[in-house]
């Protein structure tokens, strides 16, 4: 009885979904929510789950990047209102990734490009190294340790399944230094 109720659930909640997205409870939405919803999950395929979501780590990696957001956010309106040589000194730093899938890649990726004054230039194929461009660069060992600092964020929000892969995986060691501003 409860496998029943665990497979119906999920078209359920579509549906509640297909019914709000439409905006008004009507015998035609629940009629075409009730066509189209098994179209659409035979058509969807389901994939192996690589990760686990973790939603304390989640809540707890949001928290963090919307402090990340505020305190780059200040630097770089310091940086514009009173630039100096040191605030502008731009570079590219290669971070290398504990556990290179790319899920964890992307998320670190992308967090790295919302927060002003960085950017993430590449992504090696493997998904092990991160190529930051970072406004203000100081030490590189500095940004590559907030990169990994980050990187166990995302992987407490989002742990891999499996790791016998990444323990195997050899990293570039690719560095290029700062750029004249």
């Amino acid at each position: 009885m409860s496998t029943v109720l665990s497979r119906l659930l999920g078209p359920f909640l579509l549906l509640v979904v297909w019914i709000a997205l439409w905006g008004d409870v009507s015998w035609g939405n629940v009629i075409s929510g009730l066509i189209v919803i098994p179209i659409v999950t035979i058509i969807s395929v389901r994939l192996p789950r690589s990760h686990r979501v973790h939603p304390l780590g989640v809540a707890k990696f949001a928290v963090l990047f919307i402090k990340m957001l505020i305190d780059s956010t200040i630097v770089v309106a310091r940086t514009s209102l009173r630039p100096t040589p040191d605030r502008v000194r731009a570079g590219v730093v290669a971070a290398h990734l504990e556990y290179p899938t790319a899920l964890v890649a992307t998320v670190v990726a992308d967090a790295i490009t919302l927060t002003p004054g960085t950017l993430t230039l590449d992504i090696s194929p493997d998904s092990s190294t991160l190529y930051v461009h970072v406004l203000g660069i100081g030490d590189p060992e500095e940004v590559r340790a907030d990169v990994a600092d980050l990187e166990r964020l995302v992987v407490g929000a989002i742990e891999p399944i499996e790791t016998a892969s990444i323990e195997n995986t050899s990293f570039d060691n690719r560095e290029t230094g700062p750029t004249a501003p």
